[in-house]
């Protein structure tokens, strides 16, 4: 590739070919498709967190205008809704049914449906349908859920706790001072700009199509078969653009199912598309409590890590088992610690399930860890950098087991977090600091120190994908892709990918993915494993298509394979040192479909199977916050993130991903929470009470990166897409912890709101603050 058009391949910033649609309002989502003879679809949800059902009747409803049918659990006769897997892993008992039969178990979950021929028209009649509750005692306290004796929201299973597992590795040796205390990741909420939205249309016998918010089109597709008793060829599932997932948009979600069901019983189309209410009273996140030890010995070097985890699944157990799993093999972070005991148990509780947001339990293992060593630091008197720059795992120790099960496997953990601290100016912030706390300032300054892992493409499953490439006719690339974008710019990257090997400009590549009529297999997107799974079977593709092109061209211009290339142009291959003697792409092609061949075309598709564990991001970020001591306002004055993410394909899509994540690990930290009442109603159903914030409320953010690659996959990448929140989300809880500890503060649990900030202040000490002893 030549110097001028080195943007253009691994490594450039070439502009984004997604936008033009997005930006020109070209674009469609799942409500925007035109289906002839649509109806609608508006749900009966419950307002008890727990009561028995004794009747539902639905014939208000059903003689309401416009209303063509209204279900209840017995007409539809579903089988429970799960993610994959989950009916074999669990009894039927623990299972969340598609509409809920004889109990309900959290406010908002879905008792019947109405089938309408306008939105307004099925809302309407749906809150006119009858329920006769019985209302049960609930429990929305997960410590009280895990209480021998305490009352069991599934009373087949006796008991609310569904899963409890202990792990103990290592040797804790030598003297130590050991710290205790009790650090919480509260509920919130994924909150994407479109929720939850799916047109659903009969085409043929038994035949569905699909167009869904989703991030993960087969697996929607396969859940629905396995639900509605069809073969998976018999569901087509179309990933329109999607406006924001996060994790929330993964599986067959009861209400895509109920209206997938509802198609094939009227053989007419049907489209439902969530509120914002229905958004928030459903899409949860996060959602433990840690119970932690951590030990260390004179010389500051830790020698022991305890935790027992409490995590609040919410009323049914799914994907929030795996999340709880994910914060016991990252718990350990970055960090050399010769022994661990971990305890985790997940409980269920009259709430919303709780599902997958951006990390997915990565987050809740970096807040753990990193306030367990901020807390350490501070008893034992050590500056919170040194302090980590003791116990950080070299880099000549890699590959590196962290002893909970999962293997790291390059890193420069130290070199990172004095680039971090290099970049943020730390010695003078701490000057600063101290001087505000001897003139007794009103504003103080807090500043936070985070190390995170973030560990991607491990699942089963997810650690290999599909992808062809073929070079038609008209000598254009085609790529298609198991993965599904949703707004990360995979169309530019793997085009980038394609550029690289062929030394062409990506504007000649097509990407085909999300519809599981043009791409047979594929796993979707989650995870961050789209680049270096995804990207590793492009890449794969390209490079067998371009080895079937250079056999062809040499066949063509009688030379050897060894001596074909890439033409400077861009538009075909030529003779090394002559380049007019060339063939073109198109000339490639047609040749390459001439007559009489047993395997005619340029095309492949070998896939890529990540054969190690899964890859290990990494990076420091240091967050500094202002406290206004009078009022307990906390505004987060600067923040500086160094990642790792091995080989940067695209810096610009990097940095996007990584200025995302960081919006979404401050935001938890000071601005959003899910709340309960002790009724069990939850009261942050609308953007007017969840407090969900605007770029107003953030500062620029300072990014660099560190370039340290993987051998797990040939690209050498490792995932991006969640290490904002994960290093954003800890270091801030640290910054605004260091703000408040001259007032007697060990610890303070977020989201940092002025109530709670200002209650914490005047309630260890009345005093204004002094250098800490």
């Amino acid at each position: 590739m030549t110097g001028q058009d080195r943007d253009l391949g691994i490594g450039g910033s070439p502009r984004r070919v997604e936008d033009q649609a997005l930006l020109t309002g070209e674009a469609r989502f799942s409500g925007d498709v035109a289906v002839e003879g649509l109806l609608y679809a508006a749900f009966c949800r419950s307002h008890y967190p727990f009561a028995q059902i004794s009747a539902v009747d639905t014939s208000w409803a059903v003689a309401s205008p416009g209303v063509v049918a209204a279900f209840c659990a017995g007409d539809l006769d579903l089988d429970p809704v799960s993610p994959p897997g989950m009916d074999q892993m669990l009894s039927e008992f623990w299972l969340r049914p598609a509409l809920a039969r004889d109990v309900v178990r959290f406010v908002g979950e879905a008792v019947a449906v109405v089938i309408a021929d306008s939105q307004a028209n099925a809302i309407d009649a749906a809150a006119l349908i009858e329920v006769d509750y019985a209302p049960l005692p609930h429990i929305i306290d997960p410590g009280e859920a895990a209480r021998p004796g305490a009352l069991a929201i599934h009373p087949e299973a006796g008991t609310n706790i569904v899963i409890d597992q202990h792990l103990a590795a290592g040797q804790e040796s030598g003297t130590h001072t050991t710290v205790r205390a009790r650090l919480g990741n509260h509920r919130m909420a994924g909150a994407p700009m479109e929720g939850a939205s799916v047109t659903v249309e009969v085409a043929g016998e038994h035949t569905l199509t699909l167009w869904a918010a989703t991030q993960m089109p087969h697996m929607v597709r396969d859940g629905l078969a396995r639900h509605l008793g069809l073969e998976p060829e018999q569901i087509r599932v179309v990933s329109t653009n999607v406006g924001g997932s996060f994790g929330g948009k993964t599986t067959a979600i009861p209400e895509y199912v109920i209206a997938a069901a509802s198609a094939l019983r009227l053989r007419r189309p049907v489209r439902w598309v969530q509120s914002r209410t229905e958004n928030l009273l459903e899409m949860h996140a996060r959602s433990q409590v840690f119970d932690i030890s951590l030990s260390a010995d004179d010389q500051g070097r830790i020698t022991s890590f305890g935790v027992d985890a409490l995590a609040d699944l919410g009323a049914y157990p799914g994907v929030n088992l795996g999340i709880a799993a994910t914060t016991r093999r990252l718990s350990p972070g970055p960090y050399k610690i010769p022994h661990v005991d971990y305890r985790h148990r997940g409980v269920c509780t009259n709430t919303a399930p709780v599902g997958a947001f951006r990390g997915a339990g990565r987050p809740e293992a970096a807040g753990l860890i990193e306030r367990s060593i901020d807390l350490l630091a501070n008893r034992l008197g050590i500056d919170p950098v040194e302090f980590r720059r003791r116990n950080l795992i070299e880099k000549d120790a890699f590959p590196y087991d962290n002893l909970v099960g999962t293997i790291y496997d390059t890193g420069d953990y130290v070199g990172a977090l004095d680039e971090a601290a290099k970049l943020i100016g730390y010695e003078a912030l701490r000057r600063e600091q101290q001087h505000r706390r001897e003139g007794s300032a009103r504003r103080q300054i807090g500043i936070g120190v985070a190390c995170y892992i973030e560990l991607s493409a491990s699942v089963p499953g997810f650690n290999s994908d599909n992808a062809s490439l073929e070079i038609d006719l008209d000598g254009r690339f085609q790529v298609k892709v198991g993965t599904a974008a949703h707004g990360q710019g995979h169309h530019t990257v793997y085009a980038q990918i394609v550029s690289e090997v062929f030394g062409i400009k990506p504007a000649i590549v097509t990407v085909v993915d999300a519809d599981t009529a043009s791409v047979a297999r594929g796993r979707g997107t989650g995870s961050s494993r789209s680049a270096q799974i995804g990207g590793s079977a492009v890449l794969n593709a390209a490079h067998a298509v371009f080895s079937q092109a250079t056999e062809l061209a040499a066949e063509m211009l009688e030379a050897s394979p060894a001596d074909i290339t890439p033409d400077r142009s861009g538009l075909g291959l030529c003779l090394r040192g002559s380049p007019s003697s060339a063939v073109n792409w198109k000339e490639l092609a047609e040749f390459a479909n001439r007559p009489g061949l047993s395997n005619p075309g340029l095309a492949a598709a070998p896939g890529f199977k990540q054969t190690k564990d899964g890859t290990v991001s990494f990076g420091s970020h240091i967050a500094v916050v202002e406290i206004d001591t009078e009022t307990g306002a906390v505004g987060l004055r600067q923040i500086v993130a160094v990642d790792d993410c091995g080989t940067i394909l695209n810096p610009m899509l990097a940095e996007g991903q990584v200025h995302g994540g960081m919006l979404g690990g401050i935001a938890q930290a000071l601005f959003e929470e899910m709340l309960y009442d002790d009724d069990g109603n939850p009261l942050t159903t609308t953007f007017a009470d969840y407090a969900f914030p605007s770029a107003a409320e953030f500062p620029s953010f300072q990014t660099a990166h560190t370039v340290t690659p993987t051998d797990n996959n040939p690209l050498g990448a490792k995932g991006i897409g969640e290490v904002g929140t994960t290093g954003s989300w800890a270091a801030v809880q640290n910054a605004v912890n260091d703000a408040l500890a001259p007032f007697g503060v060990v610890h303070l649990d977020p989201p940092y709101t002025p109530q709670r900030v200002w209650t914490a202040i005047n309630e260890h000490s009345s005093d204004q603050p002094t250098s800490p002893g």
